[in-house]
């Protein structure tokens, strides 16, 4: 289970930690991304807290979901 800093949201340091799996390659170019099941899990918290992390990934242009099939990485420029 993760460690929560105090100062800061839990939804941001989520973000923070997702941004740089997807920045750092841990998780690939046109790759999906763990289930949101598997999210609360790994990080230990609700599917409400999951959605909104994901949905501000997409926002900034880091993730797209399709479907159906599941969300995936967007290839960054270069």
């Amino acid at each position: 289970m993760i460690e929560w800093a105090p100062d800061e949201t839990v939804w941001q340091q989520m973000y923070d930690i997702l941004r740089e799996r997807i920045e750092s390659g841990a998780y690939q170019p046109r790759n999906p991304i763990p289930s949101i099941t598997h999210l609360e899990q790994e990080f230990g918290v609700a599917r409400g807290t999951v959605r909104k992390v994901l949905g501000k990934l997409k926002e900034d242009g880091y993730l797209r979901a399709i479907s159906g099939k599941g969300t995936f990485v967007v290839p960054r420029a270069e």
